[in-house]
């Protein structure tokens, strides 16, 4: 059975350049993408791309988390990828992450989104590229609000792998995410 593996390195936590300063573009940029996600079959890998998971982008309007300032990042467990997904104000073809926690223990719901006290819904949790459409490409770091963010190029054969094996727009895939 196809699966998504994402496979999380502890030092991706560590994402401000100066400790001491407080988050922005300007210091949240180390240990950036050193996470993986990969496609499998059953326990067999069949590719593997560097990836963001740690939501370093967690200043300004994405300052939402309700522990820790990375506190809506996905948290170890299982998830479930919606593939092919709307992509809104997104580049490229995305696929949602949904029936997951983050790392405040808020739940992230079949529409990959959470839902607050008032009945507000907010966030969005995605796989998507760091395609910049200010810049018109890639972006040198790939800035995540809770997201798994690749590179284009990344998406676009993560994507065209999921095509060959059959995966089809609102599929689902199990997946899981561990800590090294």
């Amino acid at each position: 059975m196809i699966n998504i593996l994402v496979e999380r390195a502890r030092r991706s936590y560590d994402f401000r350049a100066d400790p001491n300063k407080p988050d922005s573009f300007e210091n949240n940029w180390k240990n950036n993408s050193l996470d993986r996600i990969v496609i499998r079959d059953g326990d067999d890998a069949l590719c593997r791309f560097r990836c963001q998971t740690v939501a370093n982008y967690c200043f300004g309007a994405m300052a939402t988390a309700s522990t820790v300032a990375h506190g809506d990042t996905v948290a170890p467990g299982r998830f479930t990828v919606r593939a092919f997904v709307p992509p809104r104000n997104f580049h490229g073809e995305i696929h949602a992450i949904t029936r997951a926690r983050d790392i405040d223990g808020e739940w992230i719901d079949h529409e990959a989104m959470q839902t607050a006290e008032n009945g507000f819904q907010n966030g969005r949790w995605l796989i998507h590229d760091r395609f910049s459409f200010s810049a018109g490409a890639d972006t040198n770091c790939a800035w995540s609000a809770g997201c798994f963010i690749m590179s284009s190029a990344d998406l676009a054969v993560f994507n065209g792998l999921l095509r060959k094996l059959g995966i089809k727009p609102g599929d689902l895939i199990p997946g899981t995410l561990i800590e090294d």
